[in-house]
This record gives C-alpha cells, structure tokens and sequence, in this order.
C-alpha cells in the first residue's frame, strides 16, 4: 500500500464502534483521531491503524484540566447521569456557553498560581467537554450492547413458544404494549452535536502545521447537516444559492456480520487490492479540487471498481447464502465554497476569533459518512 498522502479525521467523536471501524478501514487503511484527556474509545484490534493526536499543551495546562474533569466526574457521582446532562446542557447550549468559561476560571485559579489566559481557557472548555461527551458515547456503547443482548435472549423465548412468523409479531406487540422496549433516554452520539464540532475544530487548531489534504469522516449524516446547517442557513438568508452534493461513492458488505476470527484475513486481503491504492490515488486527486466533474467522475469509476472486488472478495467470506441485503453505504459531501475554516466560525465564532486559524485548513470541505443497510437518500456515484 502506497503511503497516503492525505488525512482522513474522525469527525468529532473519539469513539469509533465496531461496525463503523471495519467500515472505514476496509477503504482507507488508517484514520487519525484527535483525543482529548484520555485515549479514545478504539477497538483494540484499531488502535495501531489510527492515529491518536493531541494538542501540545504544557503539562500544567493538562493537570488543571483533569482536576476539573474530575470535579465534573464528582457531581455526576452525586447527581446520577440525568443531572449531569442537565448540567452540560445548561454549561455548554450556548455558543458564548459564559457560564461554564466562568466556571472553569474560577475553579483553574484553585489549581495552581500561574495566570488563566483567556484563550487557553477556551481550549480547556473543549479538552473537558469532549472527554465527557467520550464517557457518554462509551456508556451508549454498553448500553446498546446489552439491549442487543436483551433482544436475542426475546428470540430465543419465542422460539421456544413455538410461535410462527405472525404469532411472533403478535406476542412482540403485546409484550412492548405492556412493557416498552428499552433503549437509551437518548443519543449521546448526537448530544450537543453542535458543541462538539466547535470544540473538536478548537483542539484541531493546536496541532501543527498540516500541510496535506484532509477530508472528514462521520458515523452519520446527522454530524454533515449539523455541520453544515449554520452555513447554509446564513447563505440562504443573504439570498445566495446553497449547492451541496452528495454521493454515494461505494457499498459495502454487512461488515458487522464477519465473525471476529476472520476479521485478521479479511484486511489482509483488502490490503493486497492493487485496486484500492488506484482509488486512494483518486481521492487525493479529488480533495484537491472536489468540485472539478471530472475528479468527481474519475473517483465514482475507481470506487465502483474498489465495490466490485469487495462484494465479490465478500462472497468467499460470507458462505451462508441466506444473508441478503443489508450493508452500508459509503457517502461523499461537498459543500460549494464552504472551507473546514468557515465550518469553524458557523459553530463556534468565538473560539475561532480568540484561538486564531492555527492549522485548521481553508480547503475546501470533504465530509465522508456512512448510512447502514444502503440508504436511498442520497445520489449513487456514476
């Protein structure tokens, strides 16, 4: 495999569940992720493929950080979950969110003599709401696993009833009449999304210099039209027009049904696809210039090429011929005339205007996410 000369960020979580992992690294053979106090919420079997970063901060600045994300730790011990999401929710809705910058001040002074700078203020906001919101996507992930487990332990007793097809429908109905299905109070994945995106940009200011392309990757299209909604709101209120284009650029296969022991040859396999470094060396191409049609078409030519091979490297992996459909669409977005810098100040004005750009690009936006069992929603790359 060639060495990839663009980046390819998760987009703005630090946590990557398992599907969406063998997603993303069935096509490009490594991610970055920014991290905050703590490493990110990675399957053991990702962390050599994606790059954790982190902002360079003395180590004064993260000690003061982690006793105030441990004071916040301490108040959800005392309030349960539920009154640690109104406190956030109280904190950070805002954009200006003064309450927590005055907060957090008055609390670092505690922590040592050295002089709280206003602009390193705005940066330990971000460094302790995200390590929060990382807790709460864990949580999510431990709590879907065990209703998924909950739901499998229901088939079984249904099966053990004997019920048909159409009594199983009917038991299930009666069953949730009386007692509701569980599922979480809400989604954490998307908690204060708008939150997350401005603060992610703010640690992604701190890094150094990059000088390659980039292009953003998202668990779903809810993180592309939150990040793109201020802008297009403000385009469209000045009366211009507001072009975004979306395409499906390849499916893939129901990774989450490959067992775990076939995972290691799965990639393996990926890896040697002549194929794939053909559609990397495209993507580069295309994040250089993502509104040129003719980028456009040659990477839709080289993607559906890279989906053949895939499905077709799929069916020697998947012998039971009685799973059908599903799967997961991978899908491009682009933005006319939006740039990862204007993205920033849409959501987050104020830690633009006091962080200053640092290595946030002014490239164009690319934003890439994935759409479970092939969504119709968008455009199919041609």
């Amino acid at each position: 495999m060639q060495d990839v000369i663009y980046r390819l960020f998760l987009f703005p979580h630090s946590v990557l569940h398992e599907s969406a992992a063998r997603c993303f690294l069935t096509v490009w053979p490594t991610m970055q992720c920014l991290r905050a106090i703590g490493p990110a919420g990675l399957p053991q079997w990702v962390e050599p493929l994606c790059r954790q970063l982190v902002p360079p901060q003395s180590d004064d600045f993260w000690e003061r950080a982690r006793n105030l994300y441990r004071g916040y730790q301490d108040l959800g011990t005392h309030m349960g979950e539920d009154g640690l999401m109104a406190v956030l929710s109280r904190d950070w809705a805002g954009e200006a969110a003064p309450e927590t910058r005055s907060h957090i001040q008055s609390m670092l002074r505690g922590f040592g003599p050295k002089p709280f700078d206003a602009a390193e203020g705005l940066l330990m906001e971000s460094v302790v709401f995200l390590e929060m919101a990382k807790d709460l996507d864990l949580r999510e992930l431990e709590l879907s696993a065990d209703l998924s487990q909950v739901g499998q332990l229901e088939e079984k007793l249904l099966k053990a009833l004997g019920s048909d097809e159409e009594d199983s429908a009917e038991l299930q109905k009666a069953l949730e009449t009386t007692n509701p299905p569980l599922s979480p109070d809400w989604g954490h994945f998307a908690y204060l999304l708008r939150q997350r995106i401005g603060f992610w940009f703010r640690l992604l200011s701190r890094l150094s210099e990059m000088r390659q392309p980039m292009a953003l990757a998202a668990l779903g299209r809810d993180v592309v039209d939150e990040a793109l909604d201020a802008l297009q709101t403000a385009r469209e209120r000045q009366g211009k027009v507001w072009e975004r284009t979306e395409t499906v650029l390849l499916r893939l296969p129901p990774m989450d049904l490959l067992p775990s022991q076939a995972l290691a040859q799965w990639f393996e396999a990926v890896a040697g696809l002549e194929e794939r470094d053909a559609f990397h060396r495209s993507f580069e191409a295309f994040l250089r210039e993502p509104t040129s049609a003719e980028q456009a078409r040659h990477l839709a030519d080289r993607a559906h090429v890279l989906e053949q091979l895939l499905q077709s490297l799929w069916a020697r992996f998947r012998s039971d011929s009685s799973v059908q459909g599903g799967g997961y669409a991978v899908v491009v977005t682009v933005a006319k005339d939006v740039t990862y810098q204007e993205m920033w100040r849409s959501v987050d004005r104020t830690g633009l205007e006091a962080l200053g750009t640092g290595s946030v690009s002014q490239d164009a936006a690319v934003l890439v996410h994935l759409e479970e069992r092939y969504s119709n929603s968008a455009g199919r790359a041609s």
